[in-house]
């Protein structure tokens, strides 16, 4: 008992440096915690820590979401000044996610770009949104150099990334299986958003009526990404 007791303060020490970096903090609060562990670490709580735990509470976050789901400026707004109050690494990227959301892509492009710097250049999340965003811009070319660089250094670890490494390669024929045989509405987005390219609007009605299909049968999906899916693909006939 007395060794977990003397090791405590480098248990809390090494969670702090871990929360810092997981969560994008300004990396001075990394040396403050390492050349004044125990100012530095209580500080970090009171001012990092604590407000995040308070600002957590779920019937706040609940009314948060529905209210920025109606009013997604709103949030945008909120972001922008909490931008200029707090202008680290978590933040903008939370600023650029909302502007990407909202189609403001060259906005997010910006921000995502600026993330970029220093020790968090190669950060994958921040690698892949850039090229997410770059697709969205109708930027291919320079999208396909930035993924092939991405995977020499990571793997494709899910559906979205291997869904989009198939949307540069234009392998259409494989995205479209995988959307009618499974409820992946991201790839029928795809599927749809290319079809409208060619001029093919019967195949994109298709699509757009396996969703309300899928929709109507499995309504558990209105309540996931699947459903924003939906709307961008309904975009696309109405735009």
């Amino acid at each position: 008992m007395s060794y977990i007791i003397a090791f405590l303060p480098y248990i809390l020490q090494l969670s702090l440096i871990i929360h810092i970096i997981k969560n994008r903090k300004p990396f001075l609060w990394l040396w403050l915690i390492v050349f004044l562990p125990y100012i530095g670490g209580l500080v970090y709580l009171l001012l990092e820590v604590l407000p995040e735990l308070l600002s957590s509470n779920s019937v706040r976050n609940l009314g948060q979401a529905i209210d920025h789901a109606v009013n997604p400026s709103k949030k945008i707004l909120e972001l922008e000044g909490l931008v200029k109050r707090q202008e680290t690494i978590a933040n903008k990227t939370l600023l650029a996610d909302a502007y990407y959301d909202d189609n403001r892509f060259e906005e997010a492009l910006t921000l995502y770009q600026s993330c970029l710097t220093g020790p968090y250049s190669q950060d994958e999340e921040l690698l892949f949104k850039k090229i997410k965003v770059l697709l969205a811009l109708d930027k291919r070319d320079e999208a396909k150099e930035e993924l092939k660089a991405f995977k020499q250094k990571y793997e494709l670890k899910n559906s979205e990334q291997v869904l989009l490494d198939l949307n540069l390669n234009e392998d259409f024929e494989k995205i479209q299986d995988i959307f009618f045989n499974s409820n992946n509405f991201q790839a029928g987005y795809y599927c749809a958003k290319h079809f409208q390219q060619l001029g093919e609007s019967e195949k994109v009605e298709t699509i757009i009526n396996e969703m309300e299909d899928n929709l109507k049968q499995y309504k558990y999906l209105k309540k996931t990404d699947n459903y924003i899916w939906y709307k961008k693909a309904k975009g696309l006939v109405h735009n």
